[in-house]
């Protein structure tokens, strides 16, 4: 019998050893294309161009959602089946699902935070704005030139201008 608690621990830490290495692995992606707002595709925007007058930066905090609770929770449960006999060994299971549901948001929460810049921007016109956005490489410093883009919703993202001698195209 022992044996047959032995074997079930080991699969479940395979199962959270690899469930790990795909979240670390999601974490790392990365992308060559800028990413943008769901919500502005298809949306007519507005553009600004300005000078990048001061950055700083952030963290976006991350998100637990359904996906962090429920993962942790069968995992919790998968190993608090491995403890305990009979009525024991279902109290130990339900009391796994719910620690583990509450580690799993957690873990969840931790790495779905994103690097971020606040990036305060003297508009051409006069205005100023301060946009927060997750950071990419390159980064924006002091003085750079740059396009703000925003939708009417407030939705707002900021790029390197790109320029020619007649100005952004």
């Amino acid at each position: 019998m022992e044996t047959n608690n032995v074997a079930k621990t080991w699969c479940a830490m395979r199962c959270l050893v690899g469930l790990c290495c795909v979240a670390l692995l999601y974490g790392c992606s990365s992308s060559n294309y800028e990413t943008v707002p769901r919500g502005s595709s298809g949306k007519i925007q507005s553009v600004n161009a300005g000078t990048v007058v001061a950055t700083r930066d952030v963290v976006i905090e991350g998100e637990a959602t359904y996906v962090g609770h429920s993962s942790g929770a069968i995992m919790g449960s998968a190993v608090g089946q491995t403890v305990g006999k009979g009525s024991g060994r279902t109290l130990a299971a339900a009391g796994g699902a719910v620690v583990g549901g509450l580690v799993g948001g957690a873990v969840e929460k931790e790495l779905s935070k994103k690097h971020a810049q606040e990036l305060t921007v003297s508009l051409d016109d006069g205005g100023t704005v301060v946009v927060v956005q997750e950071r990419k490489a390159p980064g924006f410093v002091e003085g750079d030139r740059v396009s703000v883009t925003h939708a009417p919703s407030g939705e707002a993202y900021v790029s390197h201008a790109h320029y020619e001698t007649d100005g952004i195209y």
